[in-house]
């Protein structure tokens, strides 16, 4: 691909390749049911494939244009460019047409009585399309398409009607806000209808970071039907009305946030009790990890009204009688002897405590919940850390 010239260029070519990403995913959904032997791929044989035992059977080539303006009338580039990629697929395995589907889904309208018109799913009159498309050819003048013209008309009859029996024109589709509605419209079994859009939105989360990942390797690699089955109904389980979905347990804090919560009071904290540097980056990994799941939960309302209240009670409740006993046993001694007695309560909260909020146990939940308490000073370490709190400590 050329580089692109300015802006005006970048948002259409981008969009488009989202395009292509959310419609690979749609139709991965619809061929769950159908074909779910088969496996999906993006620049590999085409735009979007699908295919079985790395052979394709399905090559799809997907045309997006904003708000659905385009012309796809049988002087259409978009569509000569198509006609060019099934030639080459031809001129490569005569039997192609016969194995496999050549597809055309575009958000532009074919005129009625148009040779394209003739190739949609229903009303399809192949010889009538060839013999327009042949009498363009012979007569376009359009340099852009002018080397395919010419091969289209070197092509038998024969030929050209076999290719044109596989090919398939789905004009006037889905544009790319719409293909994630019908997106959504492929989840109403996977969870409730307040929580379609959330469950769609971690389904494209997914899908696109496996997109990347087939895309970087070479050849491209194919991404089985089934791993989109198995992705959903993990979400379906995570969006049960007893269930929280995760979604931060491997998430990594950039480096200049770390920098920037290392100058929070419960990093403060863990250095009036002398722990470690590494030690304090786990700290700082799982405050992050709680602080974002934790907010998105709350953003996406899937939190019952009081209940991250009442999950930070049993934690605090929880640590109140070991911090009691430590002060108890701190008594007069010795300063160290308070930060090693300051140390075995965080070790405490750091290695063996693990509460639940609902059906989510996860280690970073409850130890960086433990911190965002700490940020406030509602819980801390050493004996003495409510003397030690600065007038104005920062709150989380």
């Amino acid at each position: 691909m050329g580089i692109l010239k300015n802006s005006h260029e970048a948002g259409p070519a981008a969009l488009g390749y989202l395009f292509q990403c959310r419609y690979a995913l749609l139709e991965g959904l619809r061929a769950v049911r159908a074909t779910p032997q088969l496996s999906i791929s993006l620049e590999k044989f085409d735009d979007v494939a699908f295919e079985a035992n790395g052979e394709p059977t399905a090559l799809i080539q997907t045309k997006h244009h904003l708000n659905r303006v385009g012309d796809l009338s049988d002087a259409s580039v978009d569509l000569w460019k198509s006609i060019a990629i099934w030639l080459d697929r031809v001129a490569e395995d005569i039997e192609a047409p016969f194995r496999m589907k050549f597809m055309l889904l575009t958000t532009a309208h074919a005129p009625d009585k148009s040779a394209v018109s003739m190739l949609r799913v229903r009303d399809r009159d192949v010889e009538a399309a060839d013999k327009i498309l042949l009498t363009f050819a012979k007569t376009s003048k359009n340099k852009t398409i002018a080397k395919t013209c010419e091969e289209y008309v070197r092509l038998s009859e024969h030929i050209r009607v076999s290719m044109l029996r596989s090919v398939t024109i789905l004009d006037g589709s889905p544009n790319i806000i719409d293909v994630r509605e019908e997106i959504e419209g492929e989840l109403h079994h996977a969870a409730t209808r307040d929580h379609i859009d959330k469950l769609a939105e971690r389904l494209e989360g997914w899908w696109f970071g496996t997109v990347i990942r087939a895309l970087s390797r070479t050849p491209h690699a194919a991404i089985p039907v089934l791993a989109i089955e198995q992705r959903v109904d993990e979400l379906r389980e995570e969006f049960k009305r007893s269930a929280l979905p995760v979604d931060y347990r491997a998430a990594v804090p950039a480096q200049e946030v770390i920098a920037e919560m290392d100058k929070r009071p419960f990093v403060q904290q863990l250095r009036k009790i002398e722990i470690g540097t590494p030690r304090i980056e786990y700290a700082i990994r799982d405050y992050y990890r709680a602080s974002e799941q934790r907010s998105r939960w709350a953003r996406e309302e899937l939190l019952i009204d009081g209940e991250i209240e009442h999950y930070e009670r049993e934690l605090t409740e929880a640590w109140e009688p070991r911090h009691a006993a430590i002060v108890e046993y701190a008594g007069a001694r010795t300063s160290q002897d308070k930060v090693a007695l300051g140390q075995s309560l965080f070790k405490w909260a750091e290695q063996d405590a693990n509460f639940p909020l609902r059906t989510v146990r996860e280690r970073f939940l409850t130890h960086g919940s433990y911190h965002i308490l700490a940020n406030r000073y509602t819980v801390g370490w050493h004996p003495d850390f409510k003397e030690q709190k600065p007038p104005k400590a920062e709150e989380d």
